[in-house]
């Protein structure tokens, strides 16, 4: 629901209101078409013709499950038979692991080997995704903000499981209180309220910043096609796109580490001070 209205309100301050201009189509949209009159549809929205969203929304969903299968065969593929020597996939996903690791423990410290699998996961699915928006008749879910959302939530949500799990639930709930004693109650109670409102905009800073670049660059693609006609003038964009599409899926990765970092590596250091 919050994605849904975020998503109306953004991509009606972007459209400036323009009702009429349909998405170009893709692979997915006769399918759409063909179920977004149905009774069940309009319970996940998919009959919403307010700036085509409806639309929108059923593809982004049927993409990012197109991305997350394709990058499960991938790593079964990768991993169906190993070797000493690794080559191909299990070379290629090696080396992902390897700089991935050697990231997180930049920020982490040896201890940042528990977030790797998920970090790795994050990035390399958004990663996935958003090379999707370069392939003619698909397009990057990245770009919907209701996708972005729930990446922002996901990562909301295994942080404070991370927390609770490595630094301890006392000391997780300490750092609402911003180190203030409960003494001093008024700023007590204003730091609690503000460590809150602060940890609620991280998700929805990691979404919107994702969103954002990858709807303006997926739009300008579609409009550079659409002008171009038979001349592929859309061509150098999708050369940047590629580079583009490891960025941001790189900064919300390196974003969410140093959410973690903050939160785990923080409290289990405040863990162990009275100890030294």
């Amino acid at each position: 629901m919050i994605a849904a209205l975020l998503s109306s309100s953004v991509r009606g301050a972007i459209a400036g209101g323009d009702e009429t201009h349909a998405p170009p189509a893709t692979f997915f949209t006769p399918l759409w078409r063909a179920i977004k009159d149905q009774g069940w549809a309009k319970w996940f929205g998919f009959d919403n013709p307010d700036r085509h969203l409806g639309q929108l929304w059923f593809e982004a969903i049927c993409f990012s499950t197109l991305a997350g299968a394709a990058l499960i065969l991938l790593a079964l593929a990768a991993t169906r038979r190993y070797e000493r020597v690794p080559r191909g996939l299990q070379n290629l996903f090696e080396l992902a692991v390897s700089l991935l690791r050697s990231f997180v423990r930049g920020f982490t410290g040896p201890s940042g080997d528990r977030y790797v699998p998920f970090l790795g996961t994050v990035f390399l699915f958004i990663f996935l995704m958003n090379l999707l928006g370069i392939v003619p008749g698909f397009r990057a879910p990245t770009m919907t903000l209701s996708t972005t959302a729930a990446l922002g939530l996901t990562t909301f949500v295994a942080v404070q499981i991370f927390a609770i799990r490595d630094a301890g639930p006392v000391s997780y709930l300490s750092h609402f209180t911003g180190g203030v004693s409960w003494k001093l109650l008024p700023i007590f109670l204003l730091m609690i309220v503000v460590e809150i409102i602060g940890e609620l905009a991280k998700p929805m800073s990691l979404s919107l910043r994702l969103f954002g670049n990858i709807f303006g660059e997926d739009n300008v693609i579609e409009q550079l096609m659409t002008l171009g006609g038979w001349i592929p003038v859309q061509l150098p964009m999708l050369a940047f796109a590629i580079f583009t599409s490891f960025l941001q899926a790189f900064i919300f990765t390196a974003l969410a580490t140093i959410y973690i970092s903050s939160k785990v590596v923080h409290e289990e250091h405040g863990a162990e001070a009275p100890a030294h």
